[in-house]
């Protein structure tokens, strides 16, 4: 699933980003979103807040699409 399919205060395990827009992927490396990483969902609503490595982010649907998760079960 992507990332505007997942629930607010979830923990998620990014699986893969779509690399095929190259702006879009240097944004999402500059966060620390990479495969492996874990993140929170915090907000969906007018933008989607993450928490990663201790740091929020905000980021809009279009962005949201690009990023593949995974529940973390742990």
């Amino acid at each position: 699933m992507n990332l505007n399919d997942a629930r607010v205060k979830e923990t998620y395990i990014v699986e893969n980003i779509d690399s095929s827009d190259v702006e879009s992927m240097k944004k999402l490396l500059s966060m620390g979103i990479l495969p492996g990483t874990e993140l929170k969902v915090l907000q969906k609503n007018p933008t989607i807040i993450f928490e990663v490595y201790h740091s929020r982010f905000a980021i809009d649907n279009k962005l949201g699409e690009k990023i593949y998760v995974k529940k973390n079960n742990a």
